[in-house]
C-alpha cells in the first residue's frame, strides 16, 4: 500500500472544514435581519473548533498539540461513546497515524490504525448521518487518502467521499445561491474531484460548468475552465483556494 500524504490530507482537512459548508442559510446583505422565533439558550461551542487547533497543529509535526487534541476526543467519548464528532476526528488522527506507519514500512501497526480509522469514521456516520461536522471531516481525509491507495482500496475510500459530499450538497440545496463563494466553490470542486477519479467524467463536467454558470470571473471558475480543458488521463489535484492557498 503506498503512502498516504501527509499534507494533503492536512490540505484537505483544513479547506474542507474552513469552506463552511454552513447548513444555515447566508441572508442577503440587504435583508432586514427579523426575530422569527425566541431567542434559545446559548448551544455548546462546535466540537471541531475545540479540537482543529491541536489537531492541525499535530498534523504539521507538533506532538504535544495532537496529545491535547486526541485527549480532548477521548475526554468527549468517555462521557459519551456515541459523540460522533468526536469519533470522526480520532478517527482522522487514526488515518494520519496510520499513513507515518506506513512511511516507516511498518504496515502491520499502520494498518490497524488505519482500520481503527476508518471503522471511527464510519462509526460517527452511522451516529449522525446529517452532521456537516462528521460528514466534512470524514471527506476530508478519504479524498486524498484514495489518491494514495490501490485502486482496490481507493473505490471504497471514493464511494464514501462522494456519500458525504452529496449529503452536504442535499443539507445545502434549499440556498446554495446564499452560499458564499468559498464554500460553494470547494463543495463543487470537491465534487468535480472525486467525480473525475471514479472515471465519471460526464458528471465532473457538469459539477465544473455549474461552477463557471454560479461563480463567474472567480479563481473557481478559472480553474473549472482548466479542468474542463484537461485530457481524461491527465492528474489533476485539487486544494482549498483562497483561504489556505493552492
Amino acid at each position: 500500500m503506498r503512502t498516504i500524504l501527509f499534507t494533503a490530507v492536512l490540505a484537505g482537512l483544513v479547506g474542507a472544514v474552513c469552506a463552511g459548508f454552513d447548513p444555515r442559510p447566508v441572508p442577503a446583505q440587504d435583508e432586514p435581519k427579523q426575530e422569527t422565533r425566541p431567542k434559545k439558550t446559548p448551544t455548546a461551542e462546535r466540537f471541531d473548533k475545540l479540537v482543529r487547533e491541536d489537531i492541525f497543529a499535530g498534523f504539521g509535526g507538533d506532538e504535544a498539540a495532537m496529545i491535547r487534541g486526541m485527549a480532548k476526543c477521548d475526554a468527549a467519548l468517555a462521557d459519551d461513546p456515541k459523540h460522533a464528532e468526536a469519533l470522526v476526528w480520532r478517527g482522522a488522527v487514526r488515518v494520519f497515524q496510520a499513513s507515518q506507519f506506513f512511511a516507516k514500512k511498518q504496515m502491520i501497526t499502520g494498518m490497524t490504525l488505519w482500520s481503527k480509522g476508518l471503522q471511527d469514521m464510519d462509526d460517527a456516520v452511522v451516529i449522525a448521518p446529517q452532521n456537516a461536522g462528521v460528514r466534512i471531516p470524514r471527506a476530508a481525509v478519504l479524498l486524498p487518502a484514495a489518491r494514495s491507495t490501490p485502486k482496490v482500496m481507493s473505490q471504497p475510500l471514493l464511494d464514501r467521499a462522494l456519500d458525504d459530499y452529496l449529503t452536504i450538497a442535499k443539507l445545502q440545496a434549499s440556498h446554495l445561491d446564499k452560499l458564499g463563494t468559498h464554500p460553494l466553490g470547494e463543495l463543487r470542486m470537491g465534487l468535480a474531484d472525486i467525480y473525475r477519479l471514479r472515471g465519471e467524467m460526464a458528471k465532473s463536467k457538469e459539477q465544473l460548468q455549474l461552477l463557471e454558470k454560479q461563480l463567474p470571473d472567480t479563481e473557481y471558475a478559472s480553474r473549472a475552465q482548466t479542468w474542463l480543458a484537461a485530457k481524461p488521463d491527465e492528474k489533476l489535484v485539487h486544494n482549498c483556494i483562497g483561504c489556505h492557498g493552492q
